[in-house]
């Protein structure tokens, strides 16, 4: 197996993840809902022009009633980004977190 077709199913295996994980039913992540979780990342992946399959969810909290934060790690590199949405799991927004 060449290193490209081995990159190839890596990346296959990972979207294939990423997409179990975004159709599941059960409740995680901070509490979010899995509809507020796959809207991020769809989100994520058209707002930040990268591959949803690139995107990976990282953790999330409940900062107030209704209103969910999921933190992302976007890229190879993992760079941070943070995804809010609202209690009907609409996207509220999805932006990078600054370089600490």
């Amino acid at each position: 197996m060449t290193m490209r077709s081995f990159s190839k199913m890596a990346w296959l295996v990972g979207a294939g993840v990423v997409l179990t994980a975004c159709n599941s039913t059960s409740v995680r992540v901070g509490g979010a809902p899995d509809a507020s979780i796959k809207n991020c990342v769809a989100a994520a992946s058209r707002e930040l022009r990268v591959p949803a399959g690139s995107i990976a969810v990282d953790s999330g909290t409940t900062p107030r009633d209704g209103v969910y934060t999921i933190n992302l790690k976007v890229g190879p590199q993992g760079r941070s980004a943070v995804c809010t949405t609202d209690e009907n799991s609409a996207v509220l927004g999805v932006v990078y977190k600054r370089p600490e």
